[in-house]
């Protein structure tokens, strides 16, 4: 029907006398609420005046009973305050009034409401800085399945939150929280599940890592997204990049465990050097591994707390902040950096290793606060900083409950990224130029027993160790020469081993390179 038509239908209609609140039934308001929500895919169309005209129209059944008498004309009314951005004064505060209004249709469990309002919250399509609570959205959003309201999105928005680790207050996503992924994106036929079902299949996140399935599924799922992720996954090394087992450890499984005083930070100013490491959201491997050069100065100390300044140069680009350096009254020995006046530390923009979207080739991360910790790795004493789950990835106004975490060293220490190499080693050994990948290890998930299949490039000392993620040696074999360049085979027996995740550790002519293993 001609819009001018329906207008003006619609206008004849608004000009019959409005019930007052005490006249209003449940019934009427909700056929009300039908009549406006007829019309919600072209709201974006209708002028300013007419839509002021449906905002009339439905207003009394929307606030009868602050929304409860009938939450459909809260759900209408709220869509038509979200075109129009309105706010207004609600007890003695400035509100906006499509968060007002979507949010109470949601409270009182009006499935479309709930849906709505969930996606607002996690898109941040509100004009207002509203909290978004994803353990909540997630708990919402649950009962719609009970109710068949829109499986297919309602599956793909939760099996997106578990994957990312986004229902939990943990630091990285656990088994649980994947096979509840997997099991989401398998129950829904939304594109995106679909698309984000390839990415699991493609690492092996809750099933056995197959990208010729990735691929295909990718190939077969006709949107932008999956087109252009096939791309970038074919274009690019997807393999975790190994460090060292006691870095890995130090910064990740014992991070909460040591108390140990802080002392590397100077009262002037200290230079360090280090990296930023960013985990997988599984914590399975280091996704990038970014030279960092830090500097922290002191300008003034306080005594409870220290005014300070932070610079990073990262990717060629330096940023600086000034923050409060203090004791957390939660960690211990833990420093707690906040900066303050609404202002963020921006880490330069770093390649997205999951580009789906021509547009989004980097992801940046921002964050107003930073934990610090002191570890000793590789008989070195280290400065562990951490990011909180109040950081955020810029593209995607998305928080981050990934493992990310900078690595610096003082400079008076010097360092070699990857390998810890002992003086004896230094002075008896040639370093290897060894690519990332020159080891494989099958198969994984292990079981009794697993094979190490690796080739050098010339004659080299060779000794394997497996560690539990405490830190603690639970194999070694004895070290061996292999002047041999072939490929070659090592078999592992991991019959004595629990079930759990562990760390496979070569030392190569004093170099280290570590693989992550699972045994199920």
């Amino acid at each position: 029907m001609n819009k001018s038509i329906i207008w003006g239908l619609l206008c004849l209609a608004l000009t019959f006398t409005q019930p007052t609140f005490a006249q209003l039934t449940k019934t009427e308001c909700d056929q009300k609420a039908e009549t406006v929500l007829e019309l919600k895919n072209s709201f974006k169309d209708y002028p300013a005046p007419f839509i002021d005209e449906l905002i009339s129209f439905i207003t009394p059944c929307a606030e009868s009973g602050y929304g409860r008498l009938s939450p459909a004309s809260g759900y209408a009314k709220g869509l038509l305050h979200l075109k129009k951005g309105d706010h207004a004064i609600v007890f003695g505060s400035i509100r906006e009034l499509s968060f007002l209004h979507l949010s109470r249709a949601s409270y009182n469990q009006y499935p479309p409401a709930v849906l709505t309002h969930s996606i607002n919250l996690l898109t941040r399509k509100y004009i207002g800085g509203h909290d978004v609570n994803t353990v909540s959205i997630a708990n919402n959003l649950e009962p719609l399945l009970a109710q068949d309201y829109k499986k297919d999105i309602v599956h793909y928005i939760l099996g997106y939150l578990s994957l990312k680790n986004l229902t939990s207050y943990e630091d990285f996503t656990n088994v649980s929280q994947i096979n509840k992924a997997k099991a989401h994106f398998e129950a829904s036929n939304h594109p995106m599940a679909k698309h984000w079902l390839a990415i699991m299949h493609h690492f092996g996140y809750g099933t056995p890592e197959d990208k010729t399935k990735a691929l295909q599924i990718l190939t077969d799922n006709d949107i932008l997204n999956s087109t252009t992720l096939a791309q970038t996954l074919q274009s690019q090394n997807n393999e975790w990049i190994p460090i060292s087992a006691e870095e890995r450890l130090a910064s990740l499984e014992n991070y909460n465990s040591n108390n140990n005083d802080i002392t590397v930070i100077n009262d002037g100013n200290t230079i360090f050097n280090g990296h930023l490491i960013i985990y997988d959201w599984t914590a399975s491997g280091v996704k990038q591994y970014v030279p960092v050069k830090a500097s922290i100065t002191t300008k003034e100390d306080y005594g409870t707390h220290k005014d300070i300044t932070l610079s990073l140069d990262i990717e060629d680009q330096r940023k600086v902040v000034n923050a409060t350096l203090r004791k957390s009254t939660n960690h211990g020995s833990e420093l707690v950096m906040n900066i303050g006046g609404g202002k963020f530390l921006i880490v330069p923009p770093l390649k997205n290793l999951l580009q789906d979207h021509p547009d989004k080739n980097t992801l940046t991360y921002k964050t107003n606060s930073l934990l610090f910790k002191q570890e000793t790795i590789n008989q070195k004493e280290a400065l562990i900083v951490k990011m909180t789950t109040s950081s955020e990835i810029v593209e995607f106004k998305e928080r981050i409950h990934t493992p990310i975490r900078f690595v610096l060293y003082p400079q008076e220490t010097p360092i070699t990224p990857i390998a810890a190499i002992a003086e004896t080693d230094i002075k008896t050994s040639t370093p290897l130029e060894l690519d990332k990948n020159f080891a494989t290890i099958a198969p994984n998930p292990i079981g009794n027993q697993f094979n190490i299949t690796y080739s050098l490039d010339k004659e080299a000392e060779v000794q394997i160790s497996i560690y539990d993620l405490f830190g603690q040696q639970r194999l070694s074999l004895p070290s061996q020469n292999n002047s041999d360049t072939s490929l070659q085979f090592v078999t592992i027996d991991s019959s004595t081993l629990p079930s759990g995740t562990y760390i496979v550790q070569m030392r190569i002519n004093g170099q280290y390179f570590t693989k992550t293993v699972i045994k199920e």
